[in-house]
């Protein structure tokens, strides 16, 4: 990596900070987003996961935005700050990687314009999901790993960070093998074998928190990462093969969650000119992780286009180091000129393809799948949002119990969450639950909400339209508008005391 290149990794950094944080805090709210925010708050008060509250992936993501905002503050604004930061970092580590495996610094801010361009990396990546935090460690663990013989300490500290991504998202445990062969393959002769206990090394210390949870009870452990996500489809945990094939097809074809033209020209790239490629190099190596990752983000039932992001930043390095070779072996200047025309056309057709994202994910909310389920799109902005929450504050006691169907209502408020609604993914699988179990995973079904509710427990009410009742894709009732639980609010003498943009707030008595 030459000395101009590194000098422009810094400013680098900043631009892609500014930029991914203007996206973070104009982008319409992800649905998602309340419930990991909500899973973060609790374990700033000494809450874990899985022991007191339900919390549907692995452990780590709550853990690094408590310990955020326990520096900053509790806020939708320092958590996507943090989202964008971590973004950012990504992309700059995309640099350094395509710039020392090129040469050309030109390459690499080529390779960061396609990141910053992508519908994938700026629709997903800055939201406050697990995407960006795995995807930087899974990243980084790769460009340590593909460094030619790298030390036994940078060898641990890469199997450290395989560790910390399997600890965000859990699945990627599924690459495992093909870490421990890139190693196994590209190690001396004589220590092969002994190569990837370093790796190893690392990759277990960073799962030892996991392991402790798991240890602490396994069989929450096990329903909250494995058996709920059998339970939400109604296939079972690898399933609905149809919809599989959907989702592939729509990343290639489609728009919806992602592009098609821009996934289709970094695989299609990738693939045909990568054969130019040594065995050995690390280039070759980003893209048959891009595949696995491809094959392995398909698993989950449902599978949304939006799981395909992580194989983004792994496709940019195989797509622009293949063509930054290619055109390097080219031996006549009409053909190194053609060869440039050709890739400023691509890279033009490219960027040009996500203009019409830009504006569906910050200002008309196409991509957001709930929002075709609202009548009102001003509710996922995230400034009614904060609005809703300031309302809930003015009505409800500091410290007092909450029930909100969507967590990220009350997120930012001095209100605790009511037990058994902390997520908004319970309901959608109460119903296939015993009461003991719903008791021991910490979910409550519709007839217990009612049952409280009828008992003016709690106090206050907070009722968004669409609540999640089911996670099955096209399915009919997947939303519902909420009418149920306001008509039942009313039968019990609770009083509508606030409304904003179709977000209701009841309270028993109004007053204080």
């Amino acid at each position: 990596m030459t000395r101009a290149a590194k000098l422009l990794a810094v400013p680098l950094f900043m631009l892609q900070a500014f930029f991914f944080t203007f996206i973070a805090w104009h982008r319409f709210v992800e649905v998602d987003e309340g419930f990991y925010l909500m899973a973060s708050r609790l374990v700033l008060v000494h809450k874990k996961p899985y022991l007191d509250f339900f919390y549907t992936q692995a452990p780590l993501l709550p853990y690094v935005y408590a310990l955020w905002m326990r520096f900053t503050s509790i806020s939708w604004t320092s958590a996507k700050l943090l989202s964008a930061l971590l973004t950012a970092g990504l992309g700059t580590l995309l640099y350094v990687q395509v710039c020392r495996l090129t040469q050309r610094a030109l390459a690499g801010l080529t390779a960061v314009l396609l990141f910053a361009c992508t519908t994938l990396v700026f629709a997903w990546l800055p939201v406050v999901k697990t995407f960006s935090l795995a995807g930087l460690c899974l990243f980084a663990s790769y460009v340590i790993i593909s460094r030619a013989q790298p030390s036994r300490w940078a060898m641990v500290i890469g199997g450290v960070l395989f560790g910390l991504s399997v600890e965000t998202r859990s699945y990627l445990l599924l690459l495992v093998p093909m870490f421990l062969w890139w190693i196994f393959r590209n190690a001396a002769t004589g220590v092969r074998l002994t190569s990837v206990l370093p790796f190893l090394a690392g990759f277990v210390v960073a799962l030892l928190p996991a392991l402790y949870l798991f240890f602490r009870s396994p069989e929450l452990f096990l329903f909250n990462n494995l058996g709920y996500h059998a339970l939400r489809s109604g296939a079972g945990l690898i399933g609905m093969w149809g919809e599989k094939l959907r989702a592939i097809l729509a990343s290639f074809l489609g728009r919806l969650q992602g592009n098609g033209i821009q996934n289709s020209i970094l695989f299609f790239v990738s693939f045909g000119f990568l054969f130019l490629m040594r065995r050995h190099d690390p280039s070759r190596f980003a893209f048959q992780l891009a595949v696995a990752l491809g094959l392995v983000s398909l698993l989950p039932t449902p599978v949304f286009p939006e799981y395909f992001c992580l194989c983004v930043p792994f496709l940019i390095v195989s797509a622009v180091c293949a063509i930054t070779h290619l055109v390097r072996e080219l031996e006549t200047t009409p053909q190194r000129l053609a060869a440039a025309i050709g890739c400023i056309a691509l890279i033009g057709i490219y960027v040009a393809s996500s203009i019409g994202d830009f504006r569906g994910y910050l200002v008309t909310g196409y991509g957001a799948l709930e929002l075709r389920a609202t009548p009102n799109e001003g509710a996922w902005r995230l400034e009614q949002v904060v609005e809703v929450s300031r309302a809930v504050d003015q009505i409800a006691r500091p410290g007092e119990i909450v029930a909100s169907f969507a967590p990220m209502d009350i997120f930012q408020t001095k209100a605790n969450p009511l037990p058994g609604l902390e997520s908004d993914f319970g309901l959608p699988v109460s119903e296939r639950l015993t009461p003991q179990q719903r008791l021991k995973y910490h979910i409550l079904s519709v007839s217990d909400l009612q049952a409280d509710f009828a008992a003016h427990w709690p106090r206050v009410v907070v009722v968004r339209s669409p609540i999640l009742m089911t996670l099955i894709t096209g399915a009919s009732n997947k939303w519902s508008d909420g009418e149920q639980f306001r008509s039942s609010l009313i039968a019990d003498g609770y009083t509508l005391v606030r409304s904003i943009g179709g977000i209701s707030i009841y309270a028993y008595p109004p007053q204080n």
